[in-house]
């Protein structure tokens, strides 16, 4: 719980740093990470995606009184197509691939995928002064979520990702080649913060919270940080 706590002070601090006014919550469930948005005070434009049916609704039934809330029965990704995705008992883990532990349990839908550039200026809340944060959470699909935001990626100031260190789906990315990718398009890191461990202890799963470099003032060589 405090882990969580000092996790949502360092988001809090970097939106507002950032002077986000538009948040891309994609992979969004029934709208956890949006309410914990507006708890610690954010009140800009939320846009969520979230593919299942079912999650959807109860999605619409979360943001129907909020007028700077609005959202999607979609999934992004780094294609237009549409694909089976697995759904375990527990949603908020459904992925569009397949989980290492071949035990588990879980029903299938079929769901659209549509590219970020694609669909970001069909988004009429979304404008030329948007100010976009893009939080990623899609259980070993990020990477492609992110792919499918080339197009318009100047547009994106910072962003939230899930990093496995033992990753938990076939053929997803482990952290450091997630971080390669978002790294090579020009964010920097700003903080990372323990998702999940293992049984043992050991690290599994990581949130790094990143900032879009192009749109940064500061950098590295312009710090006092030798001189007292």
């Amino acid at each position: 719980m405090i882990s969580r706590t000092v996790e949502l002070i360092y988001l809090r601090d970097l939106i507002f740093d950032l002077k986000i006014n538009c948040v891309l919550d994609v992979g969004a469930n029934q709208g956890q990470y949006a309410k914990e948005l507006r708890a610690i005070g954010y009140k800009g434009l939320i846009v969520s995606f979230e593919p299942l049916a079912r999650e959807f609704s109860n999605l619409e039934a979360a943001f129907k009184n909020d007028s700077n809330w609005i959202g999607y029965n979609v999934a992004l990704g780094s294609l237009n197509e549409t694909r089976s995705i697995n759904i375990p008992k527990l949603t908020v883990m459904s992925s569009l691939l397949e989980p290492v532990v071949n035990k588990v349990k879980y029903e299938t839908e079929s769901v659209e995928i549509v590219r970020l550039d694609e669909i970001i200026n069909k988004i009429g809340k979304i404008n030329d002064g948007s100010r976009i944060f893009l939080k990623m959470d899609t259980q070993g699909f990020d990477v492609e979520v992110f792919k499918g935001a080339a197009g318009c990626m100047s547009r994106i100031f910072g962003l939230q990702s899930e990093l496995s260190v033992f990753p938990l789906y076939k053929n997803m990315p482990d952290y450091r080649e997630s971080l390669d990718v978002y790294e090579s398009a020009g964010f920097a890191l700003y903080n990372l913060s323990v998702v999940n461990r293992t049984d043992i202890n050991s690290l599994l799963e990581l949130n790094c919270f990143m900032h879009n470099r192009r749109h940064m003032n500061s950098s590295i060589d312009k710090l006092n940080l030798f001189n007292g």
